[in-house]
């Protein structure tokens, strides 16, 4: 509930945000100032009339973005007045509502952009919205504001409107091409405050996704440990990188990241007992620990119980512990996204990542030049099939 503080000038940003940017904020700050407005209040819409987006946003998201972004200016305050809403909403609802919030003496102010104005006549009851704010047009440097003074001289004369316009400057920035950028693995820094490019990464936002991808980031959020599920979420963006790189399906490559550690925090007996269930080879590694075979475990749980029926997947799920020969280059993706994602820190993780965004089999090869000495150290002994998938790899390269 916004608190009564009789006779301010009060901003209304309203839009869709999806996502915010520099652009909205700019302009919110540059109107505040050139009219002493008190506030600016970002009003992200819940189910827009005029708009209807693909690969959108939920509005709770969009609201938590403006949220992040607005944090940092005391003059720029939220309302999820229309987030609240189920169905479609219009300014003069909003406006309706928001009035009876505030004092009857304070201003309001409607912030949009100038080609709205021209618009405003198809406005659900536009005649009594004008009434009740009023209007900021801004415009870019160059606009042809001919045929908008014009405009706005029949709604001053006609029904009583006040509108006024603010030349901004003009930023190259779209919400349209933040989402291009982000599904197409771009970068977005400096078109947007950096806690809200967090948020795009961290919840996935504006990608293309496996068509089951957010129903098992939800199994596995509830089922995994905080930290190994970070790490799936770690390993599933790295995937998604590296399989833009060497022409893999990168839908794929995200979702078997996602679930590549699936079963991996299934311990003793019941692991043992799936082992045996699914038929696994029990070489002497496997025999001393177990749990190392949770990458064929869960491509069969995968499988069997979740309806999961794509072999690229699963094989790359099933091979991400201890290879294969015969591993696609998506298996050796996810087998080496697992070693690389952000959160790994051991030492000569740093080269390893170097050498796997130009060649996978280097990668894993180098990988392994590192960790058998530790491995003898132990006195423990390499799963067959790594053995095999690494001389496959030493065998092609002297072939080449």
């Amino acid at each position: 509930m916004i608190q009564p503080n009789k006779g301010r000038k009060i901003g209304i940003m309203g839009g869709t945000f999806d996502p915010i940017h520099y652009g909205h904020l700019m302009l919110a700050e540059q109107i505040r100032t050139s009219f002493h407005l008190d506030e600016v209040i970002f009003i992200p819409v819940g189910k827009a009339p005029h708009k209807t987006l693909s690969n959108a946003a939920q509005k709770e998201q969009r609201f938590e973005m403006v949220k992040l972004a607005v944090a940092s200016n005391p003059y720029f305050t939220l309302s999820d007045i229309e987030i609240k809403q189920s169905g479609t909403t219009y300014t003069i609802d909003t406006i309706t509502e928001l009035q009876s919030q505030l004092s009857k003496d304070d201003e309001l102010f409607f912030i949009t952009g100038a080609d709205a104005i021209l618009l405003l006549e198809s406005w659900k009851d536009y005649q009594t919205l004008v009434k009740k704010v009023k209007f900021i047009g801004a415009t870019r440097p160059g606009y042809e504001k001919k045929v908008l003074e014009d405009k706005i001289r029949v709604l001053e004369a006609k029904f009583g409107a006040q509108i006024e316009l603010s030349v901004v400057p003009a930023l190259a920035i779209s919400s349209t091409d933040i989402r291009e950028r982000v599904d197409t693995e771009k970068s977005i820094k400096y078109l947007l405050p950096e806690v809200v490019e967090s948020y795009i990464h961290e919840n996935f936002l504006y990608k293309k996704h496996h068509e089951r991808f957010f129903e098992f980031k939800q199994i596995l959020e509830s089922t995994l440990s905080k930290k190994r599920y970070m790490h799936s979420l770690e390993t599933a963006h790295t995937a998604r990188k590296l399989a833009l790189i060497f022409n893999v399906d990168p839908l794929k490559a995200e979702f078997a990241g996602l679930c590549h550690d699936f079963a991996k925090e299934i311990k003793g007996k019941k692991m043992q007992s799936l082992i045996i269930d699914f038929g696994i080879y029990q070489d002497p590694s496997i025999i001393a620990t177990p749990n190392i075979a949770h990458g064929e475990v869960a491509a069969g749980i995968l499988k069997k119980e979740y309806g999961v029926m794509d072999e690229d997947i699963l094989d790359a799920i099933r091979w991400h512990t201890y290879g294969n020969k015969e591993m696609s280059d998506l298996s050796k993706i996810i087998y080496i996204s697992d070693i690389i994602e952000p959160t790994r820190d051991f030492e000569g993780v740093e080269e390893i990542r170097k050498y796997a965004f130009m060649d996978l089999d280097l990668a894993i090869v180098k990988f392994f030049s590192q960790c058998t000495p530790h491995l003898e150290d132990k006195h423990l002994k390499m799963h067959r099939y790594t053995t095999e998938m690494v001389k496959q790899i030493l065998d092609s390269q002297e072939r080449n």
